[in-house]
């Protein structure tokens, strides 16, 4: 406590409370209306910022939040730690083996959703300053805007797709490696405008020299210290608590990698987002391990971030109109231009690379953070930050009713019409993962009149790309399968439980293999939909697994079906 003077340590301990209580209602809030906490958070710090408190309560908006003492720095101390752990679990999120996975569909999307916004942010930016207010602008504005409006929000389109209950199908898949791809080239161009916003001019050499560094320390950390990583973990998860000694191993190497690319000249937020991706990306982590993690920081601490967003700027003086505008415009034009390029070069439908572009439009975290810094450094001013905020909770919240028009999500599939009596197996003798397939598999050849040998491999393809475990005793393994023609379900109880390594580390119950033709990615999507609607009634899953015979499950999926089930 030295150095600290009593009514500081008050304003400290009160601010926090005040940021964190506020953030947390308004994050819940806005939940509960399916929309994204984050915009609730942000929200929250415009409400008790500078917009609304400060001038409403002038006199306790300056003793809460101070300008300079030793509580304020201790706070900016706690948001950047706060950013810090965000992008970690940012990193967490990424899986780089699925991008190897993937068609050439995803590397032409996730090209053409990077370079066409930053197309258009980077000439708007050079050709009419004036509208950001600027005379002239420079290189490392113009680099800035490009970048600002190109790169995605990985966890927030993650959390959409959850939402609409198709991130574990194929076209989830196909999104979510799309946005870790541009997410990897977007941190990779950060880092390089980062050092040319701190030198303040246009220079080759230092290009040169960041962009080799950056590669150099991503390379590291992305191979030696990643197999290190996934030596020690087994160690980790069997010789400590779970999931204290996970979740401290995770977030001390976080804080190692931060401290070490501050060291070498990047900034501490890319040590943390590389030490995520090498963490995340290791065969022993656990889903549930991840969600426990995600849990922490995402409750604790991303809240004090994003509250900070608008605690010391004005959003109503700062507010343009006009800018606000023109960047929503870049940004949907930008990515769903780019989506409908991609898919035009690679065959897609033009539904699905409209949804695509929808999902890809979604900004967050990163645009804020680079826009903060930018801002440090005097790169932009405060009416282009407000801007850049505006923008990324409009495209937010935007994005998912916009993939729903694209996708007509309203069409739905009558799961009694796909399920046959040789596709019902009321009691799985499987124990693991691959043996419930390779049951069910034998079903579904018999429907299918593909081999069942095929049939597993194809659906334990595409479960080695993510778990196909969703949660609440629920397991979605599926696949598309060129030559079939019509979609196939089978149904599988296990009465013991197999670990399909699900987020909520639950054992799955029951278990629906979905195989669909190649061609129709419709039918996979309304499939997994419909599953997520009925069976999210736990009374639903409990009756489920008391069932014995096809036609008492038959009854049971008819009567949730149309909303007949027990509350």
């Amino acid at each position: 406590m030295s150095g600290f003077i009593k009514y500081e340590i008050i304003s400290l301990f009160l601010g926090i409370a005040l940021m964190l209580g506020t953030a947390r209602l308004m994050g819940e809030l806005f939940r509960r209306f399916r929309l994204p906490a984050v915009v609730g958070e942000i929200l929250a710090g415009i409400l008790i910022g500078k917009t609304l408190l400060g001038k409403l309560a002038p006199g306790f908006y300056e003793w809460m939040f101070p300008i300079v003492t030793k509580s304020t720095v201790s706070l900016d101390a706690l948001i950047l730690l706060g950013v810090t752990f965000l992008l970690l679990i940012a990193g967490l999120e990424l899986d780089l083996s699925s991008v190897w996975k993937q068609g050439r569909s995803v590397i032409w999307m996730s090209l053409f959703n990077m370079l066409c916004p930053f197309a258009l942010g980077f000439s708007l930016a050079w050709l009419f300053p004036s509208l950001f207010g600027k005379t002239g602008g420079g290189f490392v504005f113009y680099l800035f805007m490009g970048i600002a409006l190109s790169i995605t929000a990985l966890p927030i389109i993650a959390k959409i797709l959850m939402d609409m209950n198709i991130f574990h199908s194929d076209f989830g898949m196909m999104v979510l490696t799309s946005a870790l791809i541009i997410d990897l080239f977007g941190w990779l161009l950060f880092s390089v405008l980062i050092q040319l916003m701190e030198t303040g001019a246009f220079s080759t050499l230092i290009i040169l020299k960041t962009a080799g560094l950056t590669l150099a320390v991503s390379l590291l950390i992305l191979t030696a210290l990643r197999y290190l990583i996934n030596r020690t973990l087994p160690w980790i998860q069997a010789n400590t608590e779970w999931p204290g000694g996970v979740i401290g191993f995770i977030i001390i190497l976080g804080l190692i990698f931060s401290a070490l690319a501050e060291a070498i000249g990047l900034h501490a937020i890319f040590g943390a987002f590389l030490a995520g991706i090498a963490i995340g990306d290791s065969e022993h982590l656990r889903e549930h391990t991840r969600e426990v993690i995600n849990q922490f920081i995402s409750n604790i601490f991303a809240p004090l971030f994003f509250v900070s967003i608008g605690l010391r700027i004005d959003f109503v003086q700062s507010f343009n109109p006009l800018l606000v505008l023109i960047l929503l415009m870049i940004a949907f034009a930008g990515k769903i231009g780019g989506s409908l390029l991609a898919g035009r070069i690679s065959g897609m439908r033009l539904r699905e690379s409209l949804s695509v572009g929808s999902a890809m439009s979604a900004s967050g975290t990163m645009q804020i953070i680079l826009g903060l810094t930018a801002m440090e450094f005097k790169v932009i001013n405060n009416e282009i930050f407000v801007a850049i905020v505006i923008m990324a909770v409009v495209t937010t919240v935007m994005s998912t009713p916009l993939m729903k028009l694209f996708m007509e999500m309203k069409k739905t599939r009558d799961l009694a019409s796909l399920i046959e009596s040789r596709l019902f197996i009321p009691g799985l003798r499987a124990k693991t993962a691959l043996e419930a397939i390779e049951e069910m598999s034998v079903s579904a050849a018999l429907k299918t009149g593909i081999a069942a040998d095929t049939i597993t491999r194809m659906v334990q393809e595409r479960e080695m790309i993510m778990s196909t475990g969703i949660g609440n005793g629920i397991a979605v393994p599926h696949a598309r399968i060129r030559g079939l023609k019509s979609p196939c379900l089978a149904v599988g109880i296990s009465r013991m439980g197999i670990d399909f390594n699900a987020p909520d580390g639950i054992p799955a119950a029951l278990i629906f293999l979905i195989l669909t033709p190649f061609e129709d990615s419709d039918s996979q999507l309304q499939i997994l939909a419909e599953i997520s609607r009925i069976f999210i009634q736990d009374t639903i899953r409990e009756e489920a697994l008391g069932v014995n015979t096809y036609s008492e499950f038959l009854t049971l999926i008819k009567i949730a079906a149309y909303g007949g089930a027990k509350a």
